[in-house]
């Protein structure tokens, strides 16, 4: 079984609303669920999860049950430390079209020797020792299922 860093869209897709990657995103889900693919994120992923949220639902009550929902799917919630905001500043750095969040999700996830992401972000292409994985390539999550 493989170890996967989740992106905060996966789970936003998984649980949210009708969308073309919700299937895709439910599927990441269910492999964790099902002890096939180990998914580890981060409070930082959580946080970002919790934002978008809270600003797109109407009850506060309900964004904060998924966001707990995310914690429970996840193998493993890595905190954000100086080390990886560190690396966040190295990685937008040298990659201009990283944003803020997502260049501390790849950071957390090369500090902690996770080379997937699960997500359909592109920004995280290129990053060296970091493989993304799109939640519709069904080949490449085979693969990282094992």
């Amino acid at each position: 079984m493989s170890r996967a860093f989740i992106d905060a869209n996966v789970f936003l897709y998984a649980l949210g609303a009708t969308h073309p990657l919700r299937a895709p995103c439910r599927r990441i889900v269910e492999l964790i669920a099902a002890g096939r693919l180990t998914g580890e994120s981060s409070v930082e992923v959580v946080r970002e999860f919790l934002h978008v949220r809270l600003r797109r639902s109407a009850r506060r009550s309900e964004a904060l049950a998924r966001a707990e929902e995310v914690v429970a799917i996840c193998h493993q919630v890595h905190a954000f430390e100086l080390r990886d905001l560190e690396r966040a500043f190295e990685l937008a750095q040298r990659h201009p079209r990283l944003g803020a969040r997502d260049a501390a999700h790849a950071a957390t996830a090369l500090n902690r020797g996770i080379a997937a992401i699960v997500s359909a972000d592109r920004h995280f292409d290129g990053i060296p020792g970091l493989e993304r994985v799109d939640p519709t390539n069904e080949a490449s999550l085979a693969q990282l299922a094992g």
